[in-house]
């Protein structure tokens, strides 16, 4: 009897142990299967797209590395060099040296060159930017803003376009500064104005390229903005553009600059010896030249022009249009770019290119932004150079960058309306 209560006990604590087991199990696979309705019903409800990437194109990179290797080399290049397709970097590199004398090769990116006449167009940029905020009119007399500018007619825009008939300040200083301080901009104006020197040609009258007029710009620009035209341009184009590899060189400035390593040097060529440059005295006077900078903050600059985040489109446009002469002649220049005919005669290429103290520099824009040339070089000879390059782009007939369409999908429930 009581093995029969034992065992129909034990029976028992089995059902029960079995009732619930099941139970849990009906539990869990209720939730199994829940879990997955949910997965198929999101499966059901994801979107997929084709989203379209831009790459370089490796048949433009082996091109690069082959025809374009073999022609810097071929021409002696010594610098740093970088092309640009819509505002993305396609080719960029740096040959040779930035110090000779102390076997310092370039590094692979950031190398700091004088821009030399290259640097025109931040110059006429900052100017624009006076004009946008009602400073400076481009049609105001020069003399509305520096009382002692002897030449009464001569207009802001004169200077801008190299229409104003100046001499070239460098006879000055090479032939009457006998100080032994770097001279000023306020030093530059007081040796003309006691020299009297003449003007070349009546102002509008005649195209002739001027170092002194955008000297006399930077002039307007500290008397204007009541700073430096070193710090003008710093806090208004450098800093808001994160190019932290440029500065125009001012006397005050710390010169410990000069020895960061990728600050490179200019050299000049005597029979098979190459000589470093040393700063020049005249190398005080700023707004012609004496802008340094690199080949990656050069990009940023051009990027920010396509994109208007320093001056209005009415703005960039005018620097982008021919000066106009009192006869209706249209020359070659803007403000702080040149200007000449592309393949296309209804498309112009934008440009400006470099000399100073062994320093050679080229900037080129193509039409519609679907090339930037950008050559920095300091001891051999680029002319004609970026045209070689943009000649040898156009016969590849190789687009820089191609479109790769992938296969993605935004998450999410789709509302079925």
């Amino acid at each position: 009897m009581r093995f029969i209560k034992t065992f129909f006990s034990l029976l028992t604590s089995i059902r029960n142990v079995l009732f619930i087991s099941l139970f849990l199990f009906s539990g869990t696979l209720q939730q199994a299967v829940e879990k997955q309705s949910d997965s198929r019903a999101e499966e059901k409800n994801l979107e997929f797209i084709h989203k379209t990437v831009t790459t370089i194109n490796p048949e433009y990179s082996i091109l690069m590395e082959t025809k374009l290797d073999s022609l810097l080399k071929r021409r002696g290049f010594n610098g740093s060099i970088l092309l640009a397709h819509q505002g993305q970097a396609v080719y960029n590199k740096s040959f040779g040296f930035a110090r000779y004398s102390k076997n310092i090769e370039f590094s692979e990116e950031n190398n700091i060159f004088q821009l030399a006449s290259v640097g025109k167009q931040f110059t006429a940029v900052a100017t624009l930017l006076l004009s946008e905020k009602n400073l400076i009119g481009l049609d105001d007399y020069v003399v509305n803003y520096i009382e002692d500018f002897p030449y009464p007619d001569i207009t802001i825009r004169h200077l801008l376009n190299h229409t104003s008939g100046l001499q070239n300040y460098f006879y000055v200083i090479d032939n009457y500064w006998k100080s032994n301080h770097i001279p000023t901009h306020d030093d530059m104006l007081e040796l003309i104005i006691k020299h009297d020197l003449p003007l070349n040609f009546t102002p509008g009258r005649r195209f002739s390229y001027s170092n002194t007029g955008y000297a006399f710009l930077a002039m307007i620009i500290e008397r204007v903005s009541g700073s430096s035209f070193a710090d003008f341009i710093s806090d208004n184009i450098f800093t808001p553009l994160d190019m932290s590899n440029s500065f125009v060189y001012s006397p005050t400035m710390d010169m410990s600059i000069f020895e960061q390593p990728n600050m490179t040097y200019g050299y000049e060529r005597t029979g098979r010896w190459l000589r470093e440059i040393p700063l020049d005295y005249i190398d005080g006077i700023t707004g012609d030249k004496g802008i340094y900078s690199c080949t990656e903050d050069l990009l940023k600059w051009d990027n920010s022009l396509e994109q208007n985040q320093l001056i209005s489109e009415s703005s960039l446009s005018m620097a982008f249009e021919s000066g106009i002469l009192r006869n209706g002649y249209r020359t070659n220049y803007g403000f702080g770019f040149r200007i000449k005919k592309g393949s296309n005669e209804n498309e112009n290429i934008i440009y400006h290119h470099g000399w100073w103290r062994g320093y050679r520099t080229a900037y080129v824009r193509l039409p519609n932004n679907t090339l930037l040339v950008i050559l920095n070089n300091n001891t051999a000879s680029i002319s004609g150079l970026d045209n070689q390059i943009r000649k040898l782009i156009e016969q590849s007939n190789i687009p820089p960058v191609k479109e790769v369409k992938m296969l993605a999908y935004l998450s999410g429930r789709v509302e079925n309306n």
